[in-house]
């Protein structure tokens, strides 16, 4: 009967493992952690909402996402994006980022 207890404990552990790592959508501005956000290192990162998260390609990305987090390393000016990807602890692992065009009046 203890192991069956130890066995649910664990399923349900690794359920809420799971729904962290379920890939969304995310939009926000991206660009250089230091010379866009004022953080410390020069990295690629994207603030969504009032946070600001380092921004990494997965293994699933392909070459032109991994581009062009890239291209984020030292840009002083933010770029509206789509980030489709998992958040782990302070980071945004993407499989995908794309550029959103801003709507003109």
């Amino acid at each position: 009967m203890m192991f069956l207890a130890i066995g649910v404990v664990f399923a349900l552990w690794g359920l809420s493992v799971a729904a962290e790592d379920e890939v969304k959508e995310l939009k926000g501005d991206a660009g250089c952690l230091s010379c866009a956000f004022k953080g410390e290192g020069c990295t690629a990162a994207v603030k969504i909402g009032d946070d600001v998260l380092a921004l990494k390609a997965s293994e699933k990305a392909d070459d032109a996402t991994k581009k062009l987090i890239a291209s984020f390393k030292n840009a002083s000016k933010t770029t509206k994006v789509a980030v489709k990807g998992v958040v782990k602890g302070k980071a945004v692992i993407a499989d995908s980022v794309a550029k959103v065009e801003e709507k003109k009046d």
